[in-house]
C-alpha cells in the first residue's frame, strides 16, 4: 500500500511538470522588429521539433493522468497481494506503457536540447544564426521548458523502475537462471 502511494505522488509530480513543459512552451512567443518595419516573431512553430514537443508532453500528462486516476482507484479497494493472470498481464501492460512514456518524453528532451544549442550557438556549416541574442526571453522560456521536460523525464524513470519493481516481484529469483547440467563422470572399475 505505501508503494502504491508513493507512485501516486510521482505520478501527480510528473503530470505537473509535463503540464507546465507544454504551457510554457505553448505559450512562449516574442516578436521583435527588424529594419524598423519588418516584425519577425519567434514562438513553438517556428521549429518543428517544439511542436512535436508539445504534444509529446500533452500526450505523456494524459497517459500519467489515467494512471494516476489508476493508483488512486487501487488505494480506495487494495485487497492485498492478489496475482491471478489478468492482473498479471495488466502489470506487463502497465510495465511496457511505462517504459515507452519514460523512453519517449526522454528522446524528446534530448532532441528539444540538441536544437536549443543549434539556436543558441548557431552553425555556420549549416548557415543557421543566433537567435538567442535576437530572441532572449523567447530562449530562455524554451529553456525552462525543456528543465520541466527533463524533470519530467526523471520522474518517469523513477515510475518506470517502481513499475519493474512490481511486475517482478512475482517472479521467483530462479525464473531465468539457466540450470546447470550435471556431469557424471563414471568411473571405471578394472
Amino acid at each position: 500500500m505505501e508503494m502504491i502511494k508513493i507512485e501516486a505522488i510521482l505520478r501527480l509530480c510528473a503530470l505537473l511538470t509535463l503540464l507546465l513543459a507544454a504551457i510554457v512552451m505553448m505559450t512562449d512567443n516574442q516578436t521583435k522588429t527588424f529594419f524598423g518595419y519588418y516584425k519577425m516573431r519567434a514562438d513553438y512553430k517556428l521549429a518543428k521539433i517544439l511542436k512535436v514537443s508539445v504534444y509529446v508532453y500533452l500526450i505523456g500528462a494524459g497517459y500519467t493522468l489515467l494512471q494516476l486516476v489508476r493508483c488512486m482507484a487501487f488505494m480506495t479497494k487494495y485487497e492485498g497481494d492478489k496475482l491471478s493472470c489478468s492482473s498479471h498481464i495488466l502489470k506487463w501492460f502497465y510495465f511496457s506503457l511505462d517504459q515507452v512514456a519514460a523512453y519517449v518524453v526522454f528522446a524528446i528532451v534530448c532532441a528539444t536540447l540538441e536544437i536549443s544549442f543549434l539556436v543558441l550557438t548557431g552553425s555556420k556549416d549549416l548557415q543557421w544564426m543566433k537567435l538567442c541574442s535576437k530572441y532572449v526571453r523567447f530562449c530562455v522560456q524554451i529553456g525552462g521548458s525543456i528543465a520541466c521536460g527533463g524533470v519530467a523525464s526523471i520522474l518517469l524513470a523513477v515510475i518506470s523502475a517502481i513499475s519493474t519493481f512490481n511486475l517482478f516481484r512475482w517472479y521467483s529469483p530462479n525464473f531465468l537462471c539457466l540450470k546447470p547440467k550435471k556431469i557424471g563422470i563414471a568411473a571405471t572399475t578394472s
